[in-house]
């Protein structure tokens, strides 16, 4: 099987979201769920993520996906807050608001102190954006995807 690079250093940011509907935003928080998945080439996947594992594997191509870490909480409007990520990562996420039933959100994720990402991303709520991180060259732990859902 051929696997389908996710990129240099780090991988695209690869977005897909549920299509469901939500109210305006009356809240002053929502709840903001990181779930880290390790992709590898062969194995089972955990049961949570069977209902997704066609799109993964269309998205990254290996076959196999785990859940390594997982972190929710409710967060403040206009607040950043950190969520840990396997490898000695930090996600940090400060959501901004809500426009045409999407939540709004400024996502820094580091490594140490290198940014890998640093943007705004506007995810329909109850959505689920995933960021694909390489599989290190000398590792076999496969690709590590980082699965970021908000909901108002």
């Amino acid at each position: 099987m051929t696997r389908r690079p996710l990129g240099a250093a780090f991988g695209s940011v690869l977005g897909f979201a549920t299509a469901l509907a939500a109210a305006p935003c009356t809240a002053t928080a929502l709840d903001v769920k990181v779930t880290s998945v390790r992709a590898f080439a062969s194995g089972p996947s955990d049961a949570q993520l069977i209902g997704l594992r066609p799109r993964l594997r269309r998205l990254v191509g290996y076959r196999s996906f785990r859940v390594v870490g997982e972190e929710s909480r409710r967060c403040t409007w206009g607040m950043r807050e950190s969520f840990t990520v396997p490898g000695g990562r930090v996600m940090y996420v400060v959501p901004k608001g809500m426009r045409e039933q999407a939540v709004v959100m400024q996502v820094k994720l580091l490594d140490g102190s290198r940014a890998l990402v640093d943007t705004d991303v506007r995810l329909q709520n109850r959505g689920v954006m995933l960021f694909g991180v390489d599989q290190q060259a000398k590792s076999s732990d496969g690709a590590l995807i980082i699965m970021l859902r908000a909901e108002d």
